[in-house]
């Protein structure tokens, strides 16, 4: 045999060889596989559902309720209806709404250049460094007080406040948030604070806003508005060590966290005080139109805070209803080729490093911007922010309904800077209808001619189906017209394009009469001799007054002063610090609230104080 035939044939019996092997190998794996086959669980099958869950619910009077709820949408656009009724198969629900949308408009205070378009009923005074960045606001008490909610949550002290939206007093400048009517739902907010020589005295510093009910007649006699504190949280734990802290919340829209702030037609009379009415928190919080607050609440007359606080880097993440940005359905389909990053018109900020768009170095011709939108729309409301280094002037809006014929809707003039500070260079134009399916913005000429530039493109309507965040949303809602006494079934439900949820049943007995509500809360701040209690109230519309029984047993033996519980329909947080307490000792409390129909006790709960420092 020739050596080439020699090397062909072991060739060829290598080869079977390496088959036979290989297929040994396999069969002895799929084998294996198979009788291990049983140990080896399913893979998980992700669901993008929305998750959801029913909530609490609190009674608003005797005839009415709010239900509690949270979804979790996973991204998709979901609506919401609360079930309810006398029995597990209901009959009633709720008017179907969408889940707001994403938290993508920001608004930023550095407090670099005096207060910034905010306002105060204490002293100010600025310092130009020494804050957490760069400059500081600094409000001093003392305060005049501020009486319109004494029948609510009681006095107030208004420590520094931000004209957000179209209502309020006619001369003050308004930073105009989400076009006028900002959706502070979930908001996130940051803020640098310190105490200096701070003293609540019984007062708590917390969130605060006011919304107009009947924006329609603006600031004209007769309107109507509802003021909510955001009790679940508050600022005072951060003003006793002298120390700058950034302190970052959210505004859950979870009705047990806020307290209706009320009026009070015991000073005013019933006529005046009708001003300040109640609007549900869901609704009040959507349409933020008049201003929001960090102030002092709960202040004693007789003996109120003293000292002073000091702020610095305000933010604030709340939702983003433009109609341009791509997850509302908005998409930028044409722009000049050169300049800045066109994205920068719709990421939600008005201003700032990399926040702002500017031209190519000396434009000669219109410079053009065409928004198409997933869905036929309606726009009310424009707001064109400047670029404050490269400011435009003029600018034009188009609409269309093809992309090819376009009709001018709005030329405007954009003032050149903003004043008091970039976050007030803008144009607003309400009370528009322009019914499109493209929007070309224009940029015809520049306070410069080296380059034009523009911030943040905002436009406001209907029409538009906007996508939520993929995140836990927490929902609430009125339900009206209801017997006193009875006991109610609710549910939430969610629906999506991946299916409907319904939550779990749960159940609420209405009051019968107006004896007031008691629930006891947790205690906080707890020293070795004192500690921070709380509870949820509701004096059911009559004149009510609470105090907290509290002792080392269940019989108590001390209780706290007796303090005003407002006459409102509504739940209120009610707050006070106990002192000369014993260290390391477990203390027995509870919450207590009187009115003309009785005296209501909440459950009994415990603390233990801690060590005595050695």
């Amino acid at each position: 045999m020739e050596r080439s035939e020699l090397s062909s044939v072991e060739s060829s019996s290598g080869s079977l060889l390496a088959r036979l092997k290989s297929q040994l190998l396999l069969g002895c794996f799929m084998i294996l596989i198979s009788a291990c086959a049983s140990e080896v669980p399913e893979p998980e099958i992700l669901t993008t559902e929305p998750t959801v869950a029913t909530r609490s619910a609190s009674a608003l009077g005797t005839s009415a309720m709010t239900v509690n709820g949270s979804i979790h949408p996973h991204g998709k656009h979901t609506t919401y209806y609360f079930e309810y009724g006398n029995s597990t198969e209901y009959g009633s629900k709720t008017d179907a709404r969408p889940l707001p949308p994403r938290l993508g408009a920001y608004y930023h205070e550095t407090w670099d250049h005096g207060l910034g378009g905010w306002y105060t009923w204490l002293k100010d005074e600025h310092f130009p460094s020494g804050g957490v960045s760069n400059g500081y606001i600094r409000f001093h008490e003392p305060s005049n007080h501020d009486p319109n909610h004494d029948d609510g949550i009681g006095t107030l002290h208004l420590t520094k406040y931000l004209m957000s939206g179209d209502m309020g007093a006619g001369d003050l400048i308004r930073a105009h948030l989400g076009g006028g009517d900002p959706d502070l739902r979930g908001a996130k907010v940051s803020i640098g604070v310190r105490g200096h020589d701070f003293q609540p005295n019984g007062s708590e510093v917390m969130w605060w806003t006011q919304s107009q009910s009947n924006p329609e007649i603006g600031s004209a006699k007769g309107w109507i508005r509802a003021n909510w504190a955001y009790t679940g949280f508050t600022l005072t734990d951060y003003l006793s060590d002298a120390e700058w802290h950034r302190v970052e919340y959210r505004l859950l829209n979870d009705a047990d966290q806020w307290t209706y702030g009320g009026n009070n037609p015991t000073l005013q009379g019933e006529e005046s005080a009708k001003r300040y009415a109640y609007w549900s928190i869901n609704d009040a919080q959507a349409h933020v139109n008049c201003d929001f607050f960090h102030l002092e609440a709960t202040v004693d007359k007789d003996n109120p805070p003293t000292g002073s606080i000091d702020f610095d880097e305000f933010q604030i993440a709340y939702r983003n209803h433009s109609l341009v940005i791509p997850s509302n359905g908005g998409k930028l389909v044409e722009w000049p080729q050169t300049g800045g990053d066109p994205a920068r018109l719709t990421d939600g900020w008005r201003h700032g490093e990399g926040r702002v768009w500017h031209s190519a170095e000396n434009p000669t011709t219109p410079l053009e911007f065409v928004y198409a939108f997933e869905n036929p729309v309606t726009i009310k409301r424009v707001q064109l922010h400047q670029n404050p280094t490269w400011p435009a002037k003029e600018v034009e809006l188009l609409v269309s309904a093809d992309g090819k014929e376009y009709t001018s809707a709005l030329t405007k003039v954009l003032p050149q800077t903003g004043e008091p500070n970039p976050n007030f260079g803008f144009t607003l134009d309400t009370a528009l209808s322009l019914q499109c399916k493209f929007l070309k913005v224009q940029l015809n000429s520049g306070y410069q001619t080296q380059s034009w530039g523009l911030g943040e493109i905002e436009v406001f309507g209907s029409g538009a189906e906007m996508l939520p965040d993929d995140d836990l949303y927490y929902v609430n809602l009125d339900l009206q017209g209801l017997t006193p006494g009875n006991v109610y079934h609710y549910r939430l439900v969610a629906s999506s394009s991946e299916g409907t949820v319904h939550g779990e049943d749960r159940t609420y007995r209405l009051p019968a009469n107006r004896q007031p509500i008691s629930v006891t809360g947790k205690a906080s701040r707890i020293t070795a001799s004192s500690a921070r209690l709380e509870g949820r109230m509701n004096p059911l519309g009559l004149r009510a007054e609470f105090h907290f029984e509290y002792g080392t047993t269940p019989s108590y033996g001390s209780k706290s002063p007796k303090r005003d519980g407002g006459l409102q329909i509504t739940p209120r947080t009610a707050f006070e610090r106990l002192r000369d307490l014993e260290p390391e000792t477990t203390y027995h409390y509870r919450l207590v609230i009187s009115n003309q129909e009785g005296i209501t006790h909440g459950e009994d709960a415990t603390f233990t104080t801690g060590s005595k420092a050695r």
